[in-house]
């Protein structure tokens, strides 16, 4: 006898979708994070730069790790071009009080990681990857400014 296959499953996507107030929080939660650990570090090094690199790449990590267990598309490319587009914000915000590192530092991530998760929408790999380089360039002109 046949049997009917239902191939509706083949419709749905690999990953659920996801708004863009989730992965602004985990930026905003990541920005948090990043200047705790950067604080925690600096003890230990004596230099904001390097504790702040540090914590960039710990973050980051954290970062993919949390997107993946939330079922996030392309965290892997979301995570780097954060960690590139905001390398050495310790250095940048190491004169201002504390309150206001913790500040730019939630704002910068939240924003970051929505801007690039959203670039990440698109489906195509080469015009992501060209976008997601110019934001990079972008916002390393903006910070450097």
């Amino acid at each position: 006898m046949a049997e009917v296959i239902n191939n509706d499953d083949e419709l749905n996507p690999t990953f659920a979708p996801y708004s863009i107030w989730r992965v602004s929080l985990i930026g905003a939660v990541s920005g948090f994070l990043y200047w705790g650990l950067t604080s925690i570090i600096n003890l230990a090094t004596n230099s904001i730069n390097i504790a702040g690199d540090i914590a960039t790449v710990v973050i980051a990590t954290f970062a993919i790790l949390l997107m993946v267990r939330m079922r996030m598309a392309q965290p892997l490319i979301i995570a780097v071009a954060t960690g590139l587009a905001l390398w050495g914000l310790a250095g940048l915000t190491s004169g201002l009080a504390i309150y206001e590192i913790i500040i730019w530092s939630i704002l910068l991530y939240g924003l970051a990681y929505a801007l690039f998760s959203w670039i990440t929408k698109i489906n195509q790999v080469v015009p992501v990857l060209l976008l997601i380089a110019l934001s990079i360039v972008i916002v390393r002109i903006v910070l450097s400014l």
